[in-house]
Formats: C-alpha cells, structure tokens, sequence
C-alpha cells in the first residue's frame, strides 16, 4: 500500500510541477484564454478547456476556474479558437482543477526571475488507469504533440523517441536508480523560478487497475509545496522544495462496494524536482510517511504467503489468524522513505504495530512502483500474548502426540530457532513481484516430525516412556 501511496503523491508532483511552470508563463504573455491553452497544447499532447479567467496584470495575479485537460482532438491538433470548440469528449483519462490562482512578483520577473508568491488549487481531480507493466493512461498526454496549429511539429519524433526510452527503462526489473524521466526538461523553463507557497485543498486522485479492475482512491487531499527553488542554469544549488501531503487511501475491489484497504497517510518531505546531471524531470523525495492510528488493509499479499510458509508453526499450535485477518495499525506508524526513479527505498528501518504484533522492515528495502519489482527484509513478532498462548497450546498439543515427557524438547526444538525477547520472532525475506511475492522465513524452521525424530536421537528411552505415559 505504501508504494501506492508513493505514486499517487508523485502523479500529484507532476501535475503540480506542470501547473505552476506553464501557469507563470503566462504573466510574459498577453494573457487571453487562447493564449494559455495554446502554450499548453504546443507542448503537450493534450487539450485544455478553461471555464472562466481573470487578471491582474499590475497585481501579477491570473485565476482561472473550470479548468479541465483531457485526451487530445483535431480541436487542439488545429489550434482552433477556444469559442469555436465543441465540448470535449468524455473521457475517464483527465485533470480538472476547480479553480487555481497565481501570484507572482513583477519586480522580480523584470530582473529574470519568476517569483511566485501563492499558488493556491482547489479541487484537483486526478483520473486514470494502470495496465499491468505499470503503464497508465495519462501518459499520452505527456507525450509531445504530432501537430501544432495544423502543421507537424519538429520536436515531436526526438521528443518522443526519448519518452519511449524512459518508459523502457523505468520497467528494468531492478533497484537501479540511474534511470531518469525524460517526460520534461528544466531547459523548458524559461527562467529561474521560485515559488513561495502552493496550497492544495480538497482534491482527488483516482486509479483505475485494468487486469483486476480494482479501484484506488486518494482522497481529501490537502498540503502544500513551500519554499521550491528552481534555476535551469544552476541546478547544483537551486533546485530544491518542501512537501506536505495528507489524505485517506482506500483500495476496493472491482464490485466497488468490496474494500482492501484504508489509510489515512501523511507525508513530510524535502524535494530535488530534476536530476541535476541531465535536467530531466526525475524527482528526488526523502519523506516521513504517517500511516495514522487505525488505518487498515483487509488483504496485503506478502502477509498471505508469508502464513503459508509457516505451516509447522502452526501444525504446533502457532495462531496465524493474526496475519490473515484484518490488519489494524494500532498506533500512528511514521517511516523515512525515499523514492526516486519510480524506486521506493527504505531510508531507515520501518517499525509498525499490527494487531498488537510488530513488523519491522529493514533499511535498503526496495520497490519498484513502475514494475511491481522488489526485495523486502523484514521480521514479524508476535505479540507476548500469542506467544505465550503458543506456548502453552504447543506443550498441550504435543503432550498428546508424544507424551508429556518429551512435550517440552520437542517444543524448544520447535520454536528457539524462531523465539527473541521470550516472543515468537520470525525473520523473512519477500521478492518478485509484489502481487505475487516469494516469502521465505530467514530461519530454518524444523517441522513436527524432524522434531520428534531429534528427540529420540537425543534421548529415545525418554521419548519411549512419553509415548508408554500417555
């Protein structure tokens, strides 16, 4: 769930990247509504609708209201005038923004820098689907436009041969972090920017997962992005952002009445938004990530298949319902994660309280959120409850199979390879694809039979008396 959230919020990034760049284009231009939607359209494949539009031009203030992009047509494929468009095709592929206001600095514009005291978006809706090589449908519209105003554009074979280049690498099944977006450029700016405050309120993000048709949505969003420093001739020192995000994450299944998953998360973070190597857009998060008290997942695939690997625990008597069931986060659970290059890593090890048990997932973790690729150490202990039970229930169970007298050492055969601190411990790696993981326990664990069989070698008579005793 935690990868889910982190691309979310990255699709958010890029929205929000792409809203203010071209937003403060337009205090250097006439501002018209054809003028705005034909600079957007010129650079990207797509079409803008804009309902209302006011400005301030000695104030540096542009609102615009209703503002909708979508799937491109031969409206925009011709630059044809906003007035002369019929309405925009439907499309479950789009970004609306209720209403958004630009701020800038004049004083600071005349001297080649592009000052941005607020900008403030409300109601940013966000929809698209994911198909299962992690390709998604907003994707197209970040592509470069075939034709501008009618005529092929020169930039679109180049532009697009390096999109398809990105797209390839970000599906190497690895951690490797070398691999950049190149969806934009900060050579594309036209000067250094900076921007004070952005303000996002009451917004959405939904997601569509075409092979299983279940449903993701990113709810009641709100946050800012502070303090961003941007200089395309000098990335090294100026290239820099706050991030502070919360919402609820909820995952239902394709009936969409059947949830998986609900979250309520938090993230605070610093942002690199380009690489400063290749100036491509590529950002680099390192975010606490707050998943509040009394979220929940109702299916998580590593804790499913991690059971499975436990069967002579539990054959021993080991509860592993627990893990099944329901998982409740009993109290807020704050990570330090990083994520760049579609890569999200463990900064630090990440504890978090299920169920009154503890999962700690170890530092240098990783997920690839565009291929579903990851390798995951981590450790699940039991509460000293269930362990306790575990133990009493384990001597019951096995007083009965090979006496009472042999009960306790075919026990402690049993479960000290797997027992830290007086709980049950158990260490495991997850890999693959993390829809279907490979879970393995890091300890070798010893099933009932090669239990009692190492207890006769050890002492056979004892084991011989348990067995006449019962």
């Amino acid at each position: 769930m935690r990868k889910t959230a982190f691309r979310l919020i990255f699709s958010i990034l890029v929205a929000v990247v792409l809203s203010f760049v071209f937003l403060g284009i337009f205090v250097s231009k006439k501002i018209t509504k054809d003028s705005i939607v034909n600079l957007l359209e010129s650079e990207k494949n797509l079409r803008m609708d804009i309902g209302e539009m006011s400005s301030g031009i000695f104030g540096g203030k542009v609102v615009l209201s209703d503002v909708l992009l979508s799937p491109r047509d031969e409206f925009a494929d011709n630059g044809i005038a906003t007035s002369k468009r019929s309405e925009p095709i439907k499309s479950t592929t789009r970004i609306k923004i209720s209403d958004a206001a630009i701020k800038v600095r004049l004083i600071d514009f005349l001297f080649g820098t592009l000052s941005i005291d607020a900008l403030t978006i409300d109601g940013l809706d966000i929809a698209y689907a994911i198909d299962e090589e992690g390709d998604h449908t907003l994707d197209p519209m970040l592509d470069p436009p075939k034709y501008v105003k009618g005529s092929l554009n020169p930039e679109y074979e180049e532009k697009r041969k390096r999109r398809e280049l990105a797209k390839a690498r970000r599906k190497m099944k690895s951690a490797d972090e070398s691999i950049v977006d190149d969806s934009f450029n900060v050579s594309e700016m036209p000067m250094a920017t900076k921007l004070r405050s952005l303000i996002l309120r009451d917004s959405i993000v939904s997601i569509r997962l075409i092979k299983s048709n279940n449903r993701i949505a990113f709810t009641g969003i709100k946050g800012s992005v502070s303090d961003l420093d941007v200089d395309p001739m000098d990335l090294t020192r100026h290239n820099s952002a706050q991030l502070e995000l919360s919402g609820n994450l909820s995952v239902t299944g394709p009936d969409g009445t059947t949830k998986y998953a609900d979250l309520n998360l938090q993230a605070d973070g610093k942002i690199q938004p380009f690489d400063s190597q290749t100036g491509f857009l590529n950002p680099d998060l390192v975010t606490d990530l707050t998943v509040k008290k009394g979220s929940r997942i109702m299916s998580l695939p590593i804790a499913s298949r991690l059971a499975s690997t436990l069967d002579q625990l539990q054959e021993a008597g080991l509860d592993m319902s627990v893990i099944e069931e329901i998982l409740v986060v009993n109290e807020d659970s704050r990570f330090r994660l990083g994520l760049r290059n579609y890569i999200l890593r463990a900064v630090e090890p990440l504890p978090v309280i299920i169920n009154g048990n503890r999962l700690v997932i170890e530092e240098e973790a990783w997920l690839n959120t565009a291929n579903d690729e990851h390798l995951i150490n981590a450790s699940f202990t039991f509460s000293e409850k269930i362990s306790n039970s575990t133990f009493t229930r384990a001597n019951t169970m096995l007083s009965e199979i090979v006496g009472e007298s042999v009960a306790g050492p075919v026990a402690e055969l049993l479960f000290t390879p797997v027992t830290k601190d007086g709980r049950i411990h158990i260490p495991f790696v997850s890999s693959g694809d993390f829809n279907r993981p490979k879970v393995r326990a890091s300890v070798a664990l010893r099933d009932l039979a090669d239990a009692v069989k190492e207890s006769l070698k050890k002492d056979p008579l004892s084991l011989l008396k348990g067995l006449l005793d019962r």
